[in-house]
């Protein structure tokens, strides 16, 4: 019983450390804002011949900017559609 409850907790400390380190939050519309904002600059970095390195704080306002009409649950659906491949970027 005691694995299956120390399991449970890992899981949970596992799903808020990961976003947290990648993302810097655990809201989902920001991280969706990120992933937007990381993939439009990426692309525009690429297309100039540069390499993308960090994104600029503008991408990430335009991210939020789109991501606000959204609820929590849209957010965090389309987020796990671009996470598994089911939404193209």
């Amino acid at each position: 019983m005691r694995m299956i409850l120390g399991l449970i907790v890992l899981l949970i400390a596992v799903a808020i450390i990961v976003p947290v380190v990648k993302y810097g939050t655990v809201d989902p519309c920001r991280m969706l804002a990120k992933d937007i904002a990381d993939e439009g600059y990426a692309k525009l970095a690429n297309a100039m011949g540069a390499e993308p390195g960090k994104t600029p704080e503008a991408a990430e306002a335009m991210g939020r900017m789109m991501t606000s009409q959204y609820s929590q649950r849209e957010c965090m659906m389309k987020l796990k559609d671009r996470w598994f491949g089911v939404e193209k970027p």
